[in-house]
């Protein structure tokens, strides 16, 4: 019975996720496993540490934007690249898919505009392969925010 136990708790621990929150300040330089980003606004940025690692990122002040990064756990998706672009864009508005190259890195990026709970949103989806940990990057924000259209869509939220 003991061991019954043991082996629920060492199944317990293993499938729980570490959880950290912090807040990054505008043009702070944040850096996540081997990668470095930067924020146009207070941020609260939220790390959690499983089998695949993962970072939400949303506005600490307003609404308008969030980001979700993680680490894939290969190097080549195991699925066709245009279930990446439907898991994220649900009827997407055009969607659009583009290759960007930034320092070193070449991204595979899907673009798309959706209107989600009466909000027009603007989605885009970073893949990189090149890297070890492979990264995928989602990022929404409202459409009507300008500022972050400009700053998402000149990538200056990665800073390499």
């Amino acid at each position: 019975m003991k061991g019954f136990w043991m082996v629920i708790l060492f199944l317990g621990i293993s499938t729980f996720s570490i959880l950290s929150q912090t807040v990054v300040e505008p043009n702070q330089k944040f850096v996540w496993e081997t990668f470095s980003f930067v924020f146009p606004e207070p941020v609260v940025v939220k790390l959690e540490s499983t089998t695949n690692k993962k970072l939400t990122v949303y506005p600490a002040k307003r609404d308008g934007f969030f980001m979700v990064v993680r680490t894939l756990p290969w190097n080549e998706p195991l699925m066709d690249k245009f279930l990446w672009k439907e898991s994220v864009f649900t009827r997407g508005i055009e969607p659009k898919e583009i290759q960007k190259t930034f320092g070193k890195l070449n991204f595979q990026v899907f673009l798309a505009d959706q209107i989600r709970n009466q909000n027009a949103l603007r989605n885009q989806v970073w893949i990189s392969l090149d890297t070890k940990p492979a990264l995928w990057i989602w990022i929404q924000w409202k459409s009507d925010r300008k500022d972050l259209t400009d700053f998402f869509e000149s990538n200056l939220f990665l800073s390499l």
